[in-house]
C-alpha cells in the first residue's frame, strides 16, 4: 500500500465516524432548543475541525516525506544519468583523439608536400632520389621502384614518363622523412601514402605497390581522392572516406585525405589508411551497469561497432548481414519512432540523454559526437540498473510512513474525541454570522453580483466577509472588461469584413472595366466605352479621357460620359499641357494629381460644363515611359477619392493605356494589311495585263481531246482559226463563267459547258472551283518564271556586251563593238552611235 492509499483509507475512517457520531447526537437532540442544536452542531464543527486538521497534518507528513523521497530519487537519478552523460563523453572525446592524432599527422604530411613544390627546382634534380635511375617499367607498361627502398612507387601505364613526372617523384621522395615516422608512431595506421593528381602514387610502408596493382589502375578514381578533389572539397579540410574491410586482412579501415596545394593550385592529395580495431575495442569493452553496452555508428548511420544486444534494439537481424556488407548497414530509419529520432540526432553531430522504451524495458539511451570525422558513440543501458538506491530507498520510507500511519490514527481517535467533549460548551450565536455569508455566497454563484456581505466584525468571519466583497467587485469589474474588449474586437472585425468586401467589389469591378475593354479594338468605339463603363462601375459624376495631339501640345478631350463632357467634346475642348487645370499638370508631370473641393484646389472647379463637381482626381496614361493621354474622374462629393480609390484608378488606367496602345497598334496594323493588299493586286493586275499585252493571248479552248489557243485580232475580236464555236460568245443555260482569281484580282474567266447540254451539280462545282484556285496559282508561278528566265538573259546579253567593250583599249575599237554586238542581239535593226558636238557662242 502507497502513500496515497493510507492518507485516503485514513480520511475515509475518519469522515465515517464523524458522520455516525454527528446521526446519533441529531437523533438525541432534534427536539430541544435551537441553542442545544448549536451547541451540538459547535460540537459537530469541532469534530470536523479535528478531523481534519488530523487528515491535513497526516497529508503533510505524508507530502513532505513524499517530497523528500522525491528529491532522493531525482538526485539519485540526475547522478545516473549525468555519470552516464559523462561516460559517453569520455569515450567519444578517446576516439576523437585517436581521429585528431592521425587526421592532425595526414595534414602536416600534406603541408610538407606543399612546402617541398616552393623548392622544386632545387628539389627535383634528383639529388636524394632519381626517378630517372630508380624507375623499372613493368610488363604491362606501367613502372615501379625497388622493394629495398623505404617507400612504394607506382606510375599508371597512362602516365608518360617525362620531366614534370620525374621532378614531381623526386620532390615527393624527401616525404621518406617525415612519413615513415609518422605511420610508426600511430600503431592503428596501415598505410600512409602521396597520390599527384596524374595517378602517381608514394606508399609507405615499400610493399612493392606496382607488382600489386593492375597496369591500368587509376588512384586519382578512388572515392577518397575525389572527396578531397577541389569539386567536392572547396574549403582544403581534410576528409574521411566510407570504412570498408580491408582485403588484406586489416579488418575494418578508414581512410583519411588532406589535399595537398602549391599555392592555389591542386597537386594532390596526402591519405592515410586507419585500422578502426583499437576504437571498437574499446567500444565493446565499455560496460555500464549489469547490461548495458555501447555502440558506434558513422555520419551517414553506418555501423561501426555493434554488441547483438544493440542489434536487437534496432530490429536488424546480424544473421542476414553477409561480411562484405556488415559494415555498410545504416541504423537509419530502423526501430521506434524514438530511436529514429535520436539516430537522425546522431548523424546531425548532436549529443543528449534520452529515456526511450527498448523491447518493453525503460532504457537510457547517451550519445555524444565524435568531432574529427562526425562519427558517433552511443551508451544503452536500462534504467532499473541505474536506479538501484531509489528502489531501496522508496521501499524504506514507504514501511515507516504506514507505521506512522497507524499511530496517527490511534491518536486521531483520541483528539477527535476530546474536542467533542469540550465543544459542548460554546455558545451558538457564531452560527448566525456564518448562515448569512453563505447566504451572501450562494446569491453571488447564482449571478447576482451585486450581493454584498454585511458581517463587520473583526474576526475571521469578518475577514472572510471582506474577501467575499472584494472577490464580488473584481470579479463584477472583470466581466465588464470582458463584455468592453468583445465589443471592441466585434467592431474591429466588422470594419475588416467591410474593408474585404470593399476591396473584393472594387476588384470585381476592375475585371468588369477590364472586360469591357478588351471587347472592341475600334479606338473611335473604344474610348466612350471605357469612360462609360468606369463611371457605370463606379457611379463617377463624370470621366472624361485626354489623348495628346501629334504636337504633344495640347491634351484633347477625346471621350466623356456626362452630359457636359458631350458638350465639352462638341466644342473640341483641349488643355494646354503642364499649364492648363489638373490634366494640363498630369500631361505634363506624369504623376497623379487630386483636387479637393477646398483650399487652393477649388479653383479647378470652375467648369460651367460640370457645375456639379467637388472632387475631382486625373492619372497619366502612360506608353512605357511616355505620356500618351490622361484619365480624367469627377465626383459630386468632396474628399471622394482615398488612398484605396487613387490605386484602383491607377490600375484602371494603365488598363486604358494597354487598350489604347493595343487599338492603335491594331489600326496601324489593319491598315499596313490593306495598304499590302492593295499593292498586291495591283501588281499582279498589271502583270497579267502585261503579259496578255504582250503575247495577244485572249485563252484556251478544250473541247475533248483537242485543245485551241485564242488570239486576239488586228480589230480587237478573238481568233481561233477554223476551229471557232459561236458557244464561246453566246451563253448557254448549261455553261458556266467561274472567274480566275489571284490575290483577290480577277485574273480571267473559265467557261464551262458540260456535255448534253446538262447542268453540273454543286459537287462538280467545287471540283472545277478548286481545279481553277490550283490553275490561278500555277499561273502566276509560270508567270514569274518567264519573266525572271527574260531577266536573266537579259542581264546574261548585257554582261558579255560589256565584257567585249571592255576588252578594247581604244575608242574606236569600243564603239565598233558596241554597234556589232547591238545589231546582234536586235536582229534586223540598224545601229548609228553619233556624237553630238559642241557649239559654243562667241
Amino acid at each position: 500500500m502507497n502513500l496515497n492509499q493510507i492518507t485516503t483509507t485514513l480520511a475515509v475512517l475518519i469522515v465515517f465516524g464523524i458522520l455516525l457520531l454527528a446521526l446519533g447526537l441529531s437523533r438525541r437532540f432534534s427536539g430541544r432548543s435551537l441553542r442545544t442544536r448549536v451547541a451540538v452542531g459547535i460540537l459537530f464543527t469541532g469534530g470536523i475541525a479535528v478531523g481534519f486538521l488530523s487528515i491535513y497534518a497526516i497529508n503533510s507528513t505524508v507530502r513532505i516525506t513524499d517530497l523528500l523521497s522525491q528529491r532522493l530519487e531525482t538526485s539519485v537519478q540526475h547522478l545516473a544519468e549525468e555519470q552516464l552523460i559523462n561516460s559517453v563523453n569520455t569515450e567519444a572525446g578517446k576516439a576523437d583523439r585517436s581521429f585528431e592524432k592521425i587526421e592532425g599527422d595526414v595534414l602536416e604530411l600534406a603541408a610538407h608536400w606543399s612546402s617541398l613544390y616552393a623548392e622544386q627546382e632545387k628539389l627535383g634534380q634528383g639529388a636524394y632520389w632519381d626517378a630517372a635511375t630508380s624507375l623499372v617499367q613493368l610488363d604491362g607498361g606501367h613502372y615501379g621502384n625497388s622493394g629495398e627502398e623505404v617507400s612504394s612507387v607506382y606510375v599508371p601505364a597512362k602516365v608518360t614518363i617525362n620531366n614534370d613526372v620525374t621532378s614531381d617523384l623526386n620532390t615527393s621522395a624527401y616525404l621518406d622523412f617525415s612519413a615513415p615516422s609518422a605511420l610508426k608512431s600511430n600503431a592503428s595506421l596501415l598505410a600512409i601514402y602521396a597520390i599527384d593528381t596524374r595517378g602517381v602514387t608514394r606508399y609507405y610502408p615499400n610493399v612493392n605497390l606496382a607488382s600489386l596493382l593492375p597496369p591500368d589502375f587509376d588512384p586519382t578514381e578512388r572515392p577518397y581522392f575525389r572527396i578531397t578533389s577541389p569539386l567536392f572539397n572547396p574549403a582544403k579540410t581534410a576528409r574521411w572516406a566510407i570504412p570498408y574491410v580491408d582485403a588484406a586482412g586489416g579488418g575494418l579501415v578508414v581512410t583519411v585525405a588532406a589535399p595537398v596545394y602549391d599555392g592555389d593550385t591542386f597537386r594532390g592529395i596526402v591519405a592515410a589508411d586507419m585500422q578502426l580495431a583499437t576504437i571498437t575495442s574499446q567500444i565493446e569493452q565499455i560496460k555500464i551497469g549489469q547490461t548495458g553496452y555501447a555502440f558506434m555508428i558513422d555520419d551517414a548511420g553506418r555501423i561501426i561497432s555493434m554488441p547483438p544486444a544493440g542489434f536487437e534494439l534496432f530490429g536488424i537481424d546480424p544473421e542476414n548481414i553477409n561480411t562484405e556488407e556488415y559494415f555498410k548497414v545504416t541504423v537509419l530509419g530502423e526501430g521506434s519512432p524514438e530511436l529514429i529520432e535520436i539516430t537522425n540526432r546522431m548523424v546531425a553531430g548532436g549529443s543528449g540523454l534520452i529515456e526511450l522504451p527498448a523491447n518493453g524495458v525503460e532504457t537510457y539511451l547517451a550519445f555524444a559526437p565524435i568531432g574529427a570525422n562526425g562519427y558517433s558513440v552511443g551508451i544503452v543501458v536500462p534504467v532499473a540498473e541505474l536506479q538501484t538506491a531509489i528502489i531501496t530507498a522508496r521501499n524504506e520510507t514507504t514501511f515507516q510512513i504506514q507505521s506512522a500511519a497507524r499511530l496517527a490514527g490511534i491518536i486521531l481517535a483520541i483528539l477527535l474525541l476530546s474536542s467533542f467533549l469540550i465543544s459542548l460548551r460554546i455558545s451558538g450565536r457564531i452560527t448566525a454570522p456564518i448562515v448569512r455569508l453563505t447566504e451572501t455566497a450562494n446569491q453571488i454563484v447564482a449571478g447576482d453580483l451585486t450581493a454584498r456581505a454585511t458581517e463587520t466584525s473583526g474576526d475571521e468571519i469578518g475577514t472572510l466577509a471582506n474577501a467575499f466583497n472584494t472577490m464580488t467587485s473584481r470579479l463584477r469589474e472583470t466581466l465588464a472588461g470582458l463584455e468592453q474588449r468583445v465589443a471592441e474586437r466585434t467592431a474591429e472585425l466588422t470594419r475588416a469584413n467591410q474593408q474585404i468586401e470593399q476591396r473584393a467589389l472594387q476588384l470585381e469591378t476592375i475585371a468588369r472595366v477590364a472586360h469591357t475593354i478588351g471587347s472592341t479594338q475600334d479606338l473611335d468605339a473604344l474610348l466612350p466605352q471605357i469612360a462609360s463603363a468606369i463611371s457605370r462601375q463606379f457611379d463617377f459624376y463624370h470621366v472624361g479621357i485626354f489623348l495628346l495631339d501629334p504636337r504633344r501640345e495640347y491634351a484633347v478631350l477625346s471621350a466623356a460620359n456626362s452630359e457636359g463632357g458631350k458638350k465639352m467634346l462638341a466644342n473640341n475642348h483641349r488643355l494646354k499641357i503642364g499649364e492648363t487645370g489638373i490634366v494640363g499638370y498630369v500631361t505634363g508631370s506624369g504623376k497623379p494629381r487630386v483636387a479637393l473641393d477646398t483650399g487652393a484646389d477649388a479653383v479647378f472647379f470652375d467648369n460651367p460644363f460640370l457645375p456639379e463637381t467637388r472632387s475631382e482626381i486625373a492619372l497619366p496614361l502612360l506608353a512605357g515611359r511616355e505620356v500618351i493621354g490622361a484619365l480624367d474622374v469627377q465626383s459630386k462629393e468632396p474628399n471622394a477619392f482615398g488612398e484605396q480609390d487613387v490605386n484602383i484608378l491607377t490600375i484602371l488606367a494603365d488598363q486604358v493605356s494597354i487598350a489604347i496602345q493595343n487599338a492603335k497598334q491594331y489600326e496601324q496594323t489593319q491598315k499596313a494589311l490593306a495598304e499590302s493588299e492593295s499593292l498586291s493586286r495591283q501588281l499582279v493586275r498589271s502583270g497579267w495585263q502585261e503579259f496578255a499585252k504582250g503575247r495577244k493571248l485572249l485563252g484556251i479552248r478544250h473541247s475533248g481531246a483537242r485543245a485551241t489557243m485564242l488570239y486576239a485580232k488586228k480589230n480587237g475580236k478573238g481568233d481561233a482559226g477554223a476551229n471557232d464555236d459561236e458557244s464561246i460568245s453566246k451563253p448557254r443555260s448549261s455553261s458556266i463563267s467561274i472567274p480566275i482569281k489571284l490575290r483577290g484580282e480577277t485574273i480571267g474567266t473559265v467557261d464551262v459547258r458540260a456535255p448534253g447540254n446538262r447542268r453540273l451539280d454543286q459537287d462538280e462545282m467545287d471540283i472545277v472551283t478548286a481545279i481553277i484556285d490550283r490553275a490561278a496559282l500555277a499561273l502566276e508561278n509560270a508567270r514569274f518564271l518567264e519573266e525572271s528566265q527574260k531577266r536573266v538573259a537579259k542581264e546574261q546579253t548585257i554582261g558579255e556586251i560589256s565584257a567585249k567593250i571592255s576588252a578594247r583599249s581604244t575608242i574606236e575599237e569600243l564603239i565598233k563593238t558596241a554597234a556589232l554586238e547591238l545589231s546582234r542581239s536586235l536582229p534586223g535593226t540598224e545601229v548609228a552611235i553619233q556624237f553630238k558636238k559642241d557649239q559654243e557662242t562667241e
